[in-house]
């Protein structure tokens, strides 16, 4: 790993409280007055895992930030403080001399305000009183503080190369500098840096809260304020020139024009396109908006969208459509472009790639360059050692085979998938998919009917694990192949099970079902008789399928039972049926049959050791160089 480095400090303005704990009352249950420092403590226990992809914002000087290029770099870390903060105050000297001590490894800092009552010149004159050599940000409206989770000042989040949250909390222990026991980030840092595993990820965080404006019913929602920052994040990726979608939403002219339907689909929650249900499961690439997003989004329609104030346009973001996560450590091609017709049903080509390498390697992440964007709907690849792929290619005149429900063999593996806006899903540091050294690759590409002859020839790089002794990802299904669902039934349960053989961590779960599904969801019942709920779709629908991938491991202890439940609607009243009439529907790989599948990914305990992210027994952080 490049060891340069950012350290990002967010400044934010507030009170200390330095009270007596006994007398303390704090606004939120998790801030108190901790007892014998005597200063207004978060003990929340927050999770990191979180992405901050496509994060970008403008220093007080004007320079645009992008975070996803910055992290090329090397980690980043960001840091609340605050001009008027008593506790903030006394690491201003700490931070520069971070910022002495890591300039070799290319340190640089941004100092960004959060408070809503910060100002540019406040901003300005607390830098140069402070002497920081690095840049200033206003966070107008909060947006840093919220995408980050921040609550209090000073306070941490270190970002690593993938720019995904690897620590958050205390700078150190203590406002009293010869006091310091425990230089928390500074070690995370140091760790992260030296590719060694970060042992604390987590600490509470002294000193003040961060206060932002709440909007009130009656306050203006503006695009420049309020609107750009969540169609940034969650809707341009795909709304963009080029893209699948089938408009641009990339400027203020765009929302205007396409208002009714962003208010109508946001509400609606058909986009951005995410079935799991927020009540179940945290994870790390989710693209759900919150309600309260969904709820500016309708405001700012209902008061004619409104520009607001222009100075506060977020800068606009830069995608890397080349290779967003890094240059791959092998990039394969479909063999030949292939020709999709302007009608008919979604077509689903599966294409092979014969392989050959001098060893075994293991896949960490793959990401996907479609050919042709505008048609290529979803991506998901697979490994043969069968030589079925071979055979129905065969079989199929064309480039590739068509088939629809499954790839017509067991897969030896299957390294991975893409979908519109998704970014590459990795698996736990230290492991991966397993690719053997001669294989068929074969490339399942859904392609979604324009309306006009078109043609694709799809790429994909490999990202390969380089832990000494990678540790391989395993999958087991609850699956039921048993059942037939009557004509006219709206509400058809279907249910299925599986056995965890071997105390396991759990960290993807990919639900799978055809036309006619509705719900699923997914328990985990537990040896010591708890249960865990893995995940909960409410409202099913087969062109937005992803692996849904835990913010953090799910232990799932030998003898545990997944049960599965789902509901089928096989009624004349399903605009999604495929048949008129109704038809009895059961388990095929047809577009008219049905599946009824959750894929579990994970990774064997007795193999894989969750505090060093590595193979038990191996030695920590060891790199392995990757020979091309």
């Amino acid at each position: 790993m490049n060891t340069r480095s950012c350290l990002v400090s967010v400044c934010v303005s507030v009170v200390v409280l330095l009270l007596p704990a006994s007398n303390a009352k704090c606004e939120e249950s998790s801030k108190q007055v901790r007892s014998g420092y005597n200063l207004l403590t978060d003990e929340k226990a927050v999770e990191v895992g979180q992405s901050l992809k496509g994060l970008a914002f403008t220093t007080v000087d004007g320079e645009a930030v992008y975070l996803n290029e910055v992290v090329q770099d090397g980690p980043v870390v960001f840091i609340f403080s605050s001009t008027v903060c008593p506790l903030a105050k006394r690491y201003t000297s700490r931070l520069n001399r971070m910022q002495e001590d890591f300039v070799r490894d290319g340190v640089r800092l941004f100092a960004v305000f959060a408070n809503s009552d910060e100002t540019d010149e406040g901003i300005t004159d607390y830098r140069d009183r402070a002497k920081f050599p690095f840049p200033c940000v206003r966070d107008r409206h909060g947006y840093l503080a919220k995408r980050l989770g921040a609550t209090m000042t000073p306070q941490a989040f270190l970002i690593d190369q993938h720019s995904v949250i690897r620590y958050r909390g205390a700078i150190d222990d203590n406002r009293y500098e010869n006091r310091v026991k425990g230089t928390h980030l500074r070690t995370a840092l140091t760790d992260l840096l030296a590719d060694r595993p970060i042992t604390v990820t987590s600490t509470s965080s002294m000193g003040c809260s961060i206060h932002l404006d709440e909007i009130r019913e009656d306050d203006q929602v503006t695009y420049s304020g309020h609107v750009a920052r969540i169609l940034q994040d969650k809707c341009q990726s795909c709304h963009r020139e080029g893209q699948i979608a089938p408009f641009a939403i990339e400027d203020y002219d765009d929302a205007v024009r396409w208002r009714t339907e962003i208010a109508a689909y946001t509400e609606s929650r058909v986009m951005p396109p995410w079935k799991a249900s927020p009540s179940v499961g945290h994870f790390s690439n989710d693209l759900s908006l919150s309600d309260s997003e969904i709820d500016l989004i309708a405001r700012w329609v209902e008061q004619d969208t409104p520009l607001g104030n222009a100075t506060e346009l977020p800068p606009p973001p830069r995608y890397n459509d080349l290779w967003p996560a890094g240059t791959p450590d092998l990039v394969l091609s479909m063999p030949e472009p292939y020709t999709i017709a302007p009608e008919g049903e979604d077509d689903y080509r599966h294409f092979i790639i014969p392989y050959e390498a001098n060893q075994d390697r293991f896949v960490e992440a793959i990401d996907v360059r479609p050919g042709n964007r505008n048609t290529v709907h979803h991506v998901i690849v697979y490994v043969d050692t069968s030589g079925k792929a071979r055979q129905l290619d065969a079989q199929d005149p064309g480039p590739g085979y068509t088939r629809f429900g499954d790839v017509g063999f067991d897969p030896a593996s299957m390294l991975g998938g893409w979908a519109p806006g998704m970014q590459p899903i990795r698996t736990p540091l230290g492991s991966g998919q397993w690719l053997p050294k001669k294989c068929d690759i074969v490339v399942q590409v859904h392609y979604y009917r324009t309306g006009f002859e078109e043609q694709d020839q799809t790429q994909f790089g490999l990202y390969f694990s380089k832990a000494e002794a990678p540790v391989p990802t395993r999958m087991q299904l609850a699956i039921n192949h048993d059942f037939i669902i009557p004509p006219g039934s709206e509400n058809y349960h279907v249910e299925a099970e599986c056995r965890i053989r071997n105390d396991s961590f759990l960290y993807g779960i990919t639900p799978h079902m055809h036309l006619i599904g509705e719900t699923m969801s997914v328990v985990a019942h537990l040896p010591d008789g708890k249960t865990l709920p893995l995940i909960e779709i409410d409202d099913w629908d087969f062109n937005w399928q992803t692996m849904y991938r835990y913010r953090d491991l799910q232990h799932l202890p030998a003898g545990t039972i997944v049960k599965l439940k789902a509901t089928f609607d096989n009624s004349e009243a399903n605009p999604n049926n495929p048949h008129d009439p109704p038809q009895p529907i059961g388990w095929g790989e047809k577009t008219t049959d049905e599946m009824c599948i959750a894929f579990l990914n994970l990774v064997h305990e007795s193999e894989y050791d969750p505090e060093t992210q590595s193979r038990r027994g191996a030695t920590p952080g060891k790199q392995l160089t990757i020979a091309k």
